[in-house]
């Protein structure tokens, strides 16, 4: 097993989402020990892969938004953290999230000069209005153009699509936040819902799944596993949950949805 510390919560939080321990303001960098913070605690993780050598990689802060954080502020953030990681860890690769910015814009973030990294895209086709809308086949096409995109990037520096799930709605529970509905039946604030009478009910269990949804779901696995191998390589979120079975690779592989051995090289749904 290869295993890549991620740090998930910064100090003030970095992205305003639940998952970095403080929903709401993104605070991150607005007080003068937050960025020493954060870097003793990528020191401690350092610290960490030199008594584990399964530890082949650190992520220096997860999913930092630029619409709260500048890419400026990030970026000269990703060179103090490359710097403190490697003076203790040298071995180990240095891992960036590209803060939810566009492909044209990844030049720019990570330095060149950092050899030993990796870029790191998050990839989901349900927090966006206009993706979660999308037909079967306009979900197959985005995973195969998106491949293009990784792969283009890996010629430059290793890149990686580190989520990835094969939900097409957010209706896993508190998939928005903490108490939160969803944009496909209207329950989220704000939202409508994708289409008339659109409903949650049964969307994650898949055992209620209809045998277009099941075909459906083992082609979209395919194309993304083709489109991502395409990079340096991908890890699928989740390997377990609780009900969401659209993001349980456990589940989906056993019952046949997640190819097993899941190599995309062996798979042909995007064009090559």
């Amino acid at each position: 097993m290869r295993v890549i510390l991620d740090l998930h919560g910064a100090p003030g939080s970095q992205n305003g989402f639940d998952n970095s321990g403080l929903r709401g303001d993104i605070r991150w960098t607005k007080r003068p020990s937050d960025v020493p913070r954060t870097l003793d605690a990528l020191a401690s993780l350092a610290r960490i892969a030199n008594q584990n050598p399964s530890v082949v990689a650190i992520q220096a802060v997860n999913e930092p938004a630029n619409w709260g954080v500048s890419k400026e502020t990030i970026t000269q953030f990703y060179i103090q953290a490359y710097n403190t990681i490697k003076s203790i860890a040298p071995q180990v690769a240095i891992v960036f999230h590209d803060a939810f910015l566009p492909a044209s814009e990844w030049e720019s973030l990570v330095p060149r000069n950092l050899t030993d990294s990796i870029l790191d895209t998050h990839i989901y086709h349900m927090f966006v209005d206009d993706v979660i809308r999308f037909n079967a086949d306009e979900h197959i096409r985005k995973a195969c153009t998106d491949g293009q995109t990784i792969r283009n990037f890996n010629q430059r520096t290793r890149t990686i699509c580190g989520e990835f799930s094969l939900a097409n709605t957010d209706c896993a529970r508190w998939l928005n936040g903490f108490q939160k509905g969803a944009r496909w039946d209207g329950t989220l604030p704000g939202s409508q819902p994708v289409a008339n009478g659109a409903s949650c009910h049964n969307q994650e269990n898949m055992d209620a799944w209809s045998d277009n949804k099941r075909a459906f779901m083992q082609r979209f696995a395919m194309a993304q596993i083709q489109a991502y191998e395409q990079g340096t390589g991908w890890i699928f979120w989740n390997f377990k949950t609780e009900s969401a079975d659209s993001w349980n690779y456990i589940k989906l592989a056993r019952n046949g949805i997640f190819p097993t051995p899941p190599i995309g090289r062996s798979l042909n749904v995007c064009p090559r």
